[in-house]
């Protein structure tokens, strides 16, 4: 990797440990996801990868080092990094998101209906955000058949089709916790299942966060790391 690549990606990478300080105490709200992904979709896999295991490590520095949590880092961001990096090769067919954009709806209306055992405190506003989830992925939907119906792809396509597949990982690392952290802390099945409760509103409120925020700075986000790249 010459001497650019490696600037960018240190600078990428203080950009991503910078927004998760400044936004780090608000629960839910997170934008590493829509920065890395926007990023490992122009640089590609190697790239994107260099810089997810660097910020894997670095934010040790400032959030302190947990075995489970660096664990869980260098795992899911570095699949992550794969996943997007090989997305950003070859654009997303703009049908491709109605499968899974209508599971998370239907999933989503499902419990927002029926309510989860969590907490009173939570229990309202989880209802809440995952009515709005299902409203805007079931627009997703509609967009999608839409632009499959007159066979146009370009932006739209690939911004609504990487939306919901950020969405779906953004579960999975939530769910991935919820099998790393009890096995490193040795918690029996019924704390597991209660750490597992008490986490679906942070991954509720972080999946909606991960749905507005790639929903409208993908296309930004990706034409200026393009340019840079291009410098």
């Amino acid at each position: 990797m010459n001497a650019k690549k490696t600037a960018v990606c240190a600078v990428f990478v203080a950009l991503l440990i910078a927004a998760q300080f400044c936004f780090g105490m608000l629960p839910g709200v997170e934008l590493v996801t829509v920065f890395l992904l926007c990023f490992c979709y122009a640089f590609g896999i190697c790239m994107g990868m260099i810089a997810a295991t660097a910020f894997s490590l670095l934010r040790c520095i400032i959030f302190g080092f947990s075995p489970n949590v660096l664990a869980l880092y260098l795992i899911y961001y570095n699949l992550f990094a794969a996943l997007f990096g090989a997305v950003g090769k070859k654009s997303v067919p703009p049908w491709a998101c109605i499968p899974p954009a209508a599971a998370i709806a239907a999933v989503s209306a499902y419990f927002a209906a029926a309510g989860l055992p969590v907490s009173a405190v939570y229990a309202a506003r989880i209802s809440a955000m995952l009515w709005v989830i299902f409203a805007l992925c079931a627009l997703i939907c509609v967009a999608s058949a839409a632009i499959s119906f007159k066979r146009k792809g370009g932006w739209a396509a690939e911004t609504v089709s990487v939306t919901v597949l950020a969405v779906v990982c953004t579960v999975v690392f939530t769910l991935l916790d919820d099998v790393i952290s009890p096995l490193f802390y040795g918690y029996t099945l019924r704390a597991a299942q209660v750490y597992f409760l008490a986490s679906l509103y942070v991954m509720t409120a972080q999946s909606l966060c991960v749905l507005i925020s790639v929903l409208f700075l993908f296309r930004p986000l990706v034409t200026i790391f393009r340019m840079v790249k291009l410098q």
